[in-house]
């Protein structure tokens, strides 16, 4: 199940006595999470029957104990469990009672990244209850999710407005921050124009291009790739800067060829899982010594930039071409 699934089933008032949260769009999470607090508990109840937990000082045993207290107020209590250590998945009580949990609680556990779906105990939630996946939104879900969080707070946002913030807005938690801007920009509620959204976000755009450029150049489309070059330095922005950037994603190819198979590639890299994802995707684009060989390449674009030795646009040009070239060589 993804958070639309979820959404709709909320919005009919179905609510299942236990959850399964995970991904790595956390924002998402904590909105979902917050819709199924409203449905849940009513004012004046939260002091009785929410509790929210960290997952990682707590004992099966402890969470059963949570799960099985009946409400005092609400119809429903609501417990929510984050980051929950690995062997809670395995206790032997909480397997018991995901067996057959209490009508009376909603218990939701939230990870914010990857789970093993092998786990008993999540074969236990999906048959009891529900387990969702919150996963990055696309630009064109992205727009529609934006759009409507207008709406909701008064403010039209058309297609191409929506569209323009979904691109220039990066991640979720950044897209809305982006949107409150274009809210207080419109002033009353009312539509919020293109304009708006151009005049607020040509920064975060351009730091959205950049990386549209490093993952033209990982996926090897030499032409994408220099076409945003254009767009980055016709708006100014640091020849050397861009080298870094380009040499940053190159960087974390070779580390993933080095790694090999390697059970948590993110935490041996030192990102986050969606960016160690695509850098292995990447990675299939380029042997280990093509990988190399890029590096030595944006290396003599450096020295060259720094000695003057030739006009910035050529140089990254001709550096893009000679390493989506080589390539799998």
């Amino acid at each position: 199940m993804d958070w639309q699934e979820l959404d709709r089933e909320l919005e009919q008032g179905q609510i299942a006595p236990v959850y399964l949260f995970y991904g790595d769009e956390v924002y998402l999470q904590e909105w979902s999470l917050k819709k199924l607090k409203e449905r849940l508990i009513p004012p004046g109840a939260e002091a009785f029957d929410y509790q929210e937990m960290d997952g990682r000082e707590l004992t099966g045993t402890a969470i059963t104990m949570l799960a099985v207290t009946l409400p005092a107020l609400a119809e429903r209590r609501l417990v929510v469990i984050k980051n929950p250590a690995d062997e809670i998945w395995k206790d032997t009580s909480l397997l018991a009672y995901l067996a057959g949990p209490e009508p009376s609680t909603c218990l939701v556990f939230v990870v914010a990244g990857s789970i093993d779906k092998r786990l008993k105990a999540v074969k236990e939630i999906a048959t009891a209850g529900r387990v969702v996946e919150f996963l990055p939104l696309r630009e064109e879900a992205l727009a529609t999710w934006l759009a409507r969080e207008a709406r909701q707070e008064g403010y039209n946002l058309p297609p191409d407005a929506a569209r323009l913030l979904a691109r220039a807005g990066g991640d979720l938690r950044q897209a809305r921050n982006e949107l409150a801007k274009a809210m207080t920009c419109t002033g009353s509620p009312g539509t919020i124009t293109t304009a708006v959204v151009q005049a607020l976000v040509p920064e975060v755009e351009a730091e959205n291009t950049i990386f549209q450029l490093v993952d033209a150049l990982g996926n090897r489309q030499a032409a994408l790739a220099i076409g945003l070059l254009r767009r980055l330095l016709a708006r100014g922005e640091a020849p050397l800067g861009i080298v870094a950037m380009m040499a940053r994603q190159l960087r974390l190819i070779y580390q993933v060829h080095l790694a090999g198979n390697s059970k948590d590639l993110a935490a041996q890299l030192g990102v986050k899982p969606f960016v160690a994802r695509k850098a292995a995707a990447q990675a299939r684009n380029f042997s280990l010594a093509a990988a190399g060989q890029a590096l030595a390449e944006l290396l003599k674009v450096d020295t060259g930039l720094k000695t003057g030795q030739g006009e910035p646009g050529p140089l990254l040009e001709q550096a893009i071409w000679t390493i989506t070239a080589r390539g799998e060589h």
